[in-house]
């Protein structure tokens, strides 16, 4: 029944919070009790159902929602990076249809990016298709990396839940991209045909 409200990874989470609301309402804790509150609304937008369309014309399409904050290039890749915060959709989606391997998956901290060595110490999941490879970074507010099953997926298959940090998704330069710096893209948007 939650399903089509919140995304099951988020379920058990929200209910904790609620009950915990409710118990130091009870208990006379106000003020404990509207924050809880506050942290078990914010947790059922975090973990939303929203909407994903999947333009099926597009070779690859976005795994997360998010802004584009750069894009570069080496010899053999497009370098896209994608933030994403709690805000945006917090569904992860394969970009194309292809068998989805699992390259490393480090288990760490959940510290801020502006922290020096955030990039080296939080939690790190690598994950490759047939022409990309996926790099996520968690950030401090952030449930821990799931590492998806590895098998065939179609185009938009939900892989699990992302809700903040950085993904560096390489894409084979073969490609012409479909998004600019700055852009806001969704999950299942296009990046390129």
């Amino acid at each position: 029944m939650l399903d089509k409200y919140i995304l099951k990874q988020g379920q058990k989470i929200s209910l904790y919070l609620f009950v915990f609301a409710v118990f130091l309402q009870v208990i006379d804790l106000e003020f404990l009790s509207i924050i809880t509150f506050f942290l078990f609304f914010l947790c059922l937008y975090v973990y939303r159902v929203k909407k994903v369309i999947i333009d099926n014309e597009a070779f690859i399409v976005s795994a997360i929602s998010g802004k584009v904050e750069a894009i570069d290039f080496n010899e053999n890749y497009y370098l896209i990076y994608i933030n994403a915060s709690l805000f945006d959709n917090s569904i992860l989606l394969s970009p194309e249809d292809s068998l989805i391997k699992v390259k490393s998956l480090r288990r760490g901290l959940f510290l801020p990016f502006d922290e020096k060595k955030a990039k080296l110490l939080n939690e790190k999941m690598v994950l490759s298709t047939k022409n990309t490879i996926m790099e996520f970074i968690s950030s401090f507010a952030t449930a821990p990396l799931d590492k998806p099953i590895e098998k065939e997926y179609k185009k938009g298959d939900e892989l699990g839940v992302f809700t903040q940090g950085e993904l560096l998704l390489k894409i084979e330069k073969r490609f012409s991209l479909n998004i600019k710096v700055g852009q806001k893209i969704e999950a299942g948007q296009t990046i390129c045909y």
